[in-house]
């Protein structure tokens, strides 16, 4: 399979190109996935906690079992934060924030991440714009920082929405930015750089928020006392994408969908978020306003609405998709590995 078979457009530039990537282009930089990120979150859990959980599984006829980590932690923090609402109890909230706090720790760990494959994907994108003014959307669920460490690596701008320089402030604006120099009589010369804006749907560990606003500063750097920005692993997150900054994030996503990029590559994500499959990618494949790649080692669920769309294709393992026809032809191009090596 070509890069021109994902990315028609990508003979001639980048322009009009986007990437949605999920927790599997993380997977070989070290970060965990679903089932072993749900074990290493639910054993970190005291005696008095795992009792909470209990609580929660059985009023839902539930029970979890350690050795698959199944229900995974997108189903528990389902059901953890509805039995909050409905219970009213603390113990239950504090269980929510825990589990919060334990993620974010489970990303920590991850101490020297391997930045080769997100260092080659934006080095390939930068030679990809030919010297010439560029912006590529990169939209993720991703907490990680990998590609704002990987955009220093190679000398391209990662935008993610924030402004200063060791405290940095949340700035919706910055996403409709340009860098140039002003010539004389006001003439606006863009830099002929490649700008990745990056949009962290789910937050990132680089955040923190503090009296109604969002910040963003190293994780090292972080005090027990802040409070992280980023929305947990669970299928019902649509409540959570109301608040700020994520309202604006979606907005922003909604806005340059089918508009800035008309042509989108997934990658790594299995379109298990409804919110994100029907507020952002459904309407705009199935009104024909984007094409729409999708990668991954096999059809998930969340695919279902997608497979018969004319601009829906796909590349499995062992199959693909093209325009809602199925054929036999798979690919390894959904290891993000792969993926980067043919961008380079």
């Amino acid at each position: 399979m070509r890069l021109v078979d994902l990315l028609p457009n990508i003979a001639t530039g980048i322009s009009n190109s986007g990437f949605f990537f999920g927790a599997g282009t993380s997977v070989e930089a070290g970060y965990p996935m679903m089932p072993s990120l749900t074990k290493q979150v639910i054993s970190a859990l005291s005696a008095a906690e795992r009792s909470h959980l209990e609580e929660v599984l059985v009023a839902n006829s539930l029970s979890y079992d350690d050795a698959t980590g199944q229900p995974n932690i997108e189903l528990l923090a389902d059901h953890i934060i509805s039995h909050a609402i409905d219970t009213g109890a603390s113990r239950f909230s504090a269980l929510e924030d825990r589990i919060r706090t334990l993620i974010t720790d489970v990303i920590l760990a991850v101490s020297n991440p391997d930045l080769d494959n997100h260092v080659k994907f934006l080095a390939g994108l930068k030679a990809r714009a030919f010297g010439r003014p560029a912006c590529v959307y990169i939209f993720t669920t991703n907490y990680d920082i990998l590609f704002e460490l990987a955009g220093a690596e190679c000398g391209v701008a990662v935008e993610t929405g924030f402004v200063g320089s060791v405290e940095r402030f949340f700035e919706s604006q910055r996403f409709g930015t340009a860098c140039g120099t002003v010539q004389l009589g006001s003439r606006f010369s863009e830099h002929p750089v490649l700008t990745v804006r990056l949009i962290k749907l789910h937050g990132s560990i680089s955040w923190v928020s503090r009296g109604g606003r969002v910040f963003e500063r190293h994780p090292s750097a972080f005090q027990v006392s802040d409070k992280r920005v980023l929305i947990l692993p669970r299928r019902r997150k649509v409540m959570d994408t109301l608040q700020p900054p994520h309202d604006t994030l979606f907005g922003v996503a909604s806005r340059v969908i089918g508009s800035d990029c008309r042509f989108l590559l997934s990658a790594g994500f299995s379109f298990g978020d409804d919110h994100i499959n029907k507020n952002l990618l459904l309407p705009a494949a199935a009104a024909g306003r984007i094409r729409l790649f999708a990668l991954s080692s096999d059809e998930t669920a969340g695919m279902s609405d997608f497979v018969k769309l004319p601009a829906f294709h796909a590349g499995f393992s062992g199959s693909g998709i093209a325009g809602g026809v199925r054929g036999s032809a798979g690919t390894d191009l959904w290891k993000f590995g792969e993926l980067a090596d043919l961008f380079k």
